[in-house]
């Protein structure tokens, strides 16, 4: 089953923060710089955490996955979510942009 996750991140390096960017554009669509939406299977999730252990610094750096729910139908199912202000770089059909 498909689940909806917020991904964001604070990286203290350079390098692992464009990596760390990289990552999470394989995985979601970008909401904010270092916060994404990603649609995911378990086996993705875990793929995903598999990765983000191996480029962090534990110490200096942090990475939250929020699980925001079952997604009913992939393909076209649209976030609940508003934006208010500047265009979100990623908004989709439904979304609501104040």
């Amino acid at each position: 089953m498909t689940r909806a996750y917020i991904l964001t991140y604070d990286i203290a390096d350079a390098k692992r923060l464009r990596e760390m960017h990289k990552l999470a554009k394989a995985f979601g669509r970008p909401l904010q710089y270092s916060v994404f939406y990603c649609l995911m299977r378990r086996e993705d999730r875990v793929k995903l955490a598999g990765r983000i252990e191996t480029l962090i610094d534990p110490k200096r750096d942090r990475v939250v996955i929020l699980d925001i729910g079952a997604v009913p139908d992939r393909e076209s199912w649209i976030p609940p979510m508003e934006v208010f202000g500047r265009q979100a770089p990623a908004a989709s059909p439904g979304v609501i942009i104040v």
